[in-house]
């Protein structure tokens, strides 16, 4: 075999070992640090692994990002008059708002209006797919954010309409 035909075979045995020995390093430190095992993340004890997942799960702050995206392709799907859509994210931020709730009920307080009267009537202008409706309402809600955040001593959280999307989903016309 000359010099040019060896080279191809030469590449391969060479690409194999690379190989072999990238796989005997990962598995030694996966061996070395067994924490990073696929769902052996979680403590031991059931009690500690409640703490870490509260830990995990936060307050209202993680809520507070999904809540905020929700509220964008919330006007969006309203403008879009994708009623479907507006009413799924109305849901969510509803589920995500009351989970929070759950997670930090002092903060239940600030938070009744916005669930007991703002979020319904922008469900009810969806309802009705009523866009004059809507837009009101989503003011009304965007109003609802500030002062739930001003009565919890947040008043730096301010709340505007959306000025662009987030999102790529739109209304198939």
């Amino acid at each position: 075999m000359d010099t040019q035909s060896r080279l191809p075979v030469l590449t391969l045995a060479i690409a194999l070992a690379a190989l072999v020995l990238s796989v005997l390093a990962w598995r030694q430190a996966r061996a070395a640090a067994p924490g990073l095992a696929a769902g052996d993340w979680l403590k031991p004890a059931p009690e500690e692994r409640v703490r870490q997942l509260e830990r995990h799960l936060r307050g209202t702050d993680v809520a507070m990002w999904e809540i905020g995206y929700r509220f964008t392709e919330l006007f969006y799907a309203g403008e879009d008059g994708n009623w479907d859509y507006a009413r799924y994210q109305a849901e969510k931020i509803d589920l995500a708002l009351r989970l929070a709730l759950e997670r930090r009920p002092k903060r239940a307080q600030s938070a009744q209006p916005f669930l007991n009267d703002d979020l319904p009537a922008v469900q009810q202008a969806i309802q009705a797919r009523d866009p004059a409706a809507f837009r009101n309402s989503m003011e009304r809600l965007r109003a609802a954010c500030v002062r739930c955040h001003t009565n919890e001593k947040l008043p730096f959280f301010t709340v505007e309409l959306p000025q662009r999307r987030v999102s790529p989903v739109r209304t198939v016309r």
